[in-house]
């Protein structure tokens, strides 16, 4: 009768083999891993936010509100702001919203970051101490969940007042409502809330 023995020699070396190719599969996954990070959504700058508000019924008739922030909205900043409304005229609202830090480039934040990602953005508005009222457009942006971004909007100047007026861009809001016309949202962080103080209407 023929005996075969088992070569336990041979047996170690394949499972060391075993073990060293398992170890090599790990090593090269994990650097694959590195080579490859998800990706970080990059926080934009916002140096200049400027709201140009056009009579309908008059080109020559337009009101600026102007912020800089030169670091950032996060620090300090310069609120300018050019002539008066007039009394039961209606403007058209025209955002500019951009990043000049390394001007004469200038990044249109708007355009290339805000609109098309106009889901996870939502802009509200508000008065205060002001006769202003606010619509937003048919054709205004679609912002989250059907709602209007608050891209396009038209502004009625009621009687002869003095007051304030904000804007604010919501990122990633919980919910939003444009039932009311100024925009209501909860949650999500603010890339801007900015006040313009002593607005008038004459």
């Amino acid at each position: 009768m023929k005996i075969n023995f088992l070569n336990l020699n041979s047996m170690k070396t394949s499972k060391l083999l075993i073990a060293a190719l398992f170890c090599l599969t790990l090593i090269t996954s994990c650097s694959d891993d590195d080579d490859n990070p998800a990706p970080v959504n990059e926080v934009e700058l916002i140096t200049d936010v400027v709201l140009t508000f056009t009579n309908t019924a008059n080109a020559m008739d337009v009101v600026t509100l102007s912020n800089n922030a030169p670091d950032g909205q996060e620090g300090t900043f310069n609120n300018t702001i050019s002539g008066p409304f007039t009394a039961g005229a209606t403007y058209r609202l025209s955002l500019a919203i951009t990043n000049e830090s390394e001007a004469p480039d200038i990044d249109d934040i708007l355009n290339d970051d805000i609109i098309p990602e106009a889901d996870e953005h939502f802009f509200v508005y508000a008065v205060n101490g002001i006769g202003l009222t606010m619509t937003r457009d048919a054709g205004d942006v679609d912002g989250p969940d059907g709602t209007k971004l608050g891209v396009n909007t038209t502004w009625v100047a009621g009687a002869a007042s003095t007051g304030n007026v904000n804007i604010t861009l919501i990122h990633e809001p919980v919910t939003v409502d444009d039932s009311n016309p100024f925009g209501i949202a909860t949650g999500g962080e603010e890339d801007f809330n900015i006040t313009f103080v002593n607005v008038t209407i004459q």
